[in-house]
């Protein structure tokens, strides 16, 4: 594992902001750390850069220790919290160098870094004159200056417009491609879905969930069903009445059902044995289901 976290505890006061978090994020994996807001990601991500201090527990980071090490232990990681901060009447690769010069950075790596991240020809203008995708762009080009095997972004596509998110999108794609492992926060379900392979659910700083997208979702509790069937209104007035059915509402003119695994084929038989038509039955389930299936409805995203 190249991050893992052991017993990571946080408190605020009164307020346990995480509580005895354990994390595994595996070594080429774009690994996604879901939760609503307020709910422990960014304390998590402080303490895994040495940021703030946990009250107890430790981050390791090719088994070493980010606590006992310091900055030592996160040569290899490259992070961007928050949103990106640069001075603006400056331009992207002036920023970019003076930030290489503070690090002990190669400057040649400031066009490399530039180039990498579709600022190439934009280098030279002034930061004010970015866009916010852009300047979420420059972030990670400055993350990733000393060309580390580790990439932790907060919150990487908040307050983004949607070519925006998607241009980050693709980037972390492409990233990730190269062989960086890449530890994203957000509280976008379906940006998460998009781009990770792997992820972890929180609430109220308790991890709820985690494992590779493709396993969660096959082994979801609430598994949503898309049902084509008619006539649809009598339908889920009969699979309403049924209480192994835990959602049936119509959307786009087809049946949505919220039902486990095992129980789809006796709700077909179901609908035949009332003589209704079905024509298809497709799982769509969803990272926001899963959400809601582990979390809960009180802790909407």
């Amino acid at each position: 594992m190249i991050l893992e976290t052991k017993n990571l505890t946080k408190t605020f006061g009164l307020r346990k902001a995480v509580n005895a978090l354990n994390l595994e994020i595996p070594n080429g994996s774009v690994y996604g750390f879901l939760g609503p807001n307020g709910s422990g990601k960014s304390t998590t991500i402080r303490m895994m850069t040495a940021l703030i201090s946990p009250d107890q527990g430790e981050v390791l980071i090719n088994g070493q220790s980010v606590q006992k090490l310091g900055n030592k232990a996160l040569l290899s990681v490259g992070a961007l919290i928050e949103r990106a901060d640069f001075h603006k009447h400056l331009s992207g690769e002036t920023n970019l160098k003076m930030l290489a010069r503070m690090d002990g950075t190669d400057e040649s790596r400031v066009q490399v870094v530039l180039n990498r991240t579709g600022l190439g020809e934009r280098g030279k203008d002034k930061v004010k004159t970015y866009s916010q995708g852009m300047k979420q762009r420059l972030g990670i080009a400055q993350a990733i200056l000393s060309n580390p095997k580790l990439l932790i972004l907060d919150e990487p596509t908040n307050g983004l417009d949607p070519q925006g998110m998607k241009e980050v999108r693709d980037l972390v794609r492409e990233l990730a491609a190269e062989g960086i492992t890449i530890f994203i926060s957000s509280h976008l379900l379906d940006e998460v879905q998009k781009i990770c392979s792997h992820v972890a659910m929180i609430s109220q700083g308790e991890l709820k969930t985690a494992g590779p997208i493709e396993v969660l979702l096959k082994n979801s509790d609430l598994l949503v069903t898309e049902i084509h069937v008619d006539p649809i209104a009598p339908a889920i007035k009969l699979l309403s009445t049924q209480s192994w059915i835990h959602r049936c509402e119509e959307k786009n003119g087809l049946l949505n059902v919220g039902v486990s695994l095992d129980k789809i084929s006796d709700l077909i038989q179901l609908l035949v044995q009332n003589n209704f038509q079905v024509s298809a039955v497709i799982p769509r389930t969803s990272l926001e289901d899963v959400f809601l299936s582990k979390v809960g409805e009180e802790s909407q995203i």
